[in-house]
């Protein structure tokens, strides 16, 4: 038995006419009608009832209707997936980020890059209401923010709490102390993100929440900037705790008390295909995450 008998067993039986199957196959009739009859000495007993007004389905017939689509089902989705996994040799892959996941989307790129050199990455890097319009309008594969989305054509899977932490250069004086509280930050000059923007929301709520008014030095909307003037030792910055590299000669200090979290999120577009790639870059974020919180 092949592949193609059930195929041609599987038109008669939707269309309950030879002629009808035959030209959905693109085969001449004797030829679809012999498959047929070599299908039924396999099996060992007639499929098919032929008569003058028309075909229909034995009971045998029916009985093997129902395990040849499955089959043809099972071979259809295998030959999808293994056309998935052929796509992310020469497919791409369009992702969004807010500058405070830089730490954790980078890794995950680089990882999808290394298994599939093939790929067309484009990252972009932008505030997250900006990320939610590219990606609702479907100019982005899936992009990161938070939960829950703000636009309802966006669903939001949680993959890791984002939590506010306290950014000091290496040689800092706070660069040594477990949990820094509002009393020993009074006097530093802070670099913080631009008004307006989701990160300095939740910082100013929590200064706000500690009856604090920090002394800022200066703001910015880009976080390498604010980052720069961290480690050049001119300010300390408040931002969601970043992945850090040795080679940034930057300390992350929790604070006290702990500001109150956001859930990070995947962002996707209802209804919408996700892509191979997107998936691979999903689960290799999700692994991420889940790393840094165990």
């Amino acid at each position: 038995m092949e592949l193609r008998h059930l195929r041609y067993f599987s038109a008669v039986a939707d269309t309950l006419h030879f002629g009808r199957a035959a030209r959905r196959l693109h085969v001449s009739q004797p030829t679809l009608s012999h498959q047929i009859h070599q299908l039924e000495e396999e099996v060992g007993t007639p499929l098919f009832e032929r008569a003058r007004t028309g075909v229909r389905l034995t009971q045998a017939g029916e009985l093997f209707r129902t395990y040849a689509s499955r089959a043809l089902e099972d071979v259809n989705a295998g030959l999808s997936a293994v056309g998935a996994l052929r796509g992310l040799s020469t497919g791409a892959l369009r992702v969004g980020y807010p500058p405070s996941m830089r730490g954790l989307v980078v890794p995950a790129l680089a990882a999808v890059l290394r298994r599939h050199p093939g790929l067309a990455l484009s990252a972009q890097e932008a505030v997250v209401r900006k990320l939610e319009r590219q990606l609702a309008a479907g100019r982005l594969d899936v992009g990161l923010g938070y939960a829950p989305a703000r636009l309802t054509d966006l669903d939001a899977e949680p993959v890791f709490d984002s939590r506010l932490a306290l950014v000091v250069a290496r040689g800092h004086a706070l660069a040594g102390v477990e949990s820094v509280g509002m009393k020993l930050l009074a006097e530093e000059p802070f670099a913080l993100l631009s008004r307006g923007l989701r990160v300095r929301a939740r910082v100013d709520a929590h200064f706000a929440a500690m009856r604090f008014a920090p002394r800022i030095a200066l703001e910015s909307n880009a976080v390498a900037t604010v980052l720069a003037i961290v480690r050049a030792g001119l300010a300390v910055t408040v931002l969601p705790e970043p992945r850090l590299s040795d080679a940034e000669r930057l300390v992350v200090k929790r604070l006290s008390p702990a500001p109150r979290s956001e859930l990070a999120a995947l962002l996707w577009r209802k209804g919408a295909p996700r892509t191979p790639a997107a998936e691979l870059f999903a689960a290799e974020v999700r692994t991420r995450a889940k790393e840094d919180a165990g």
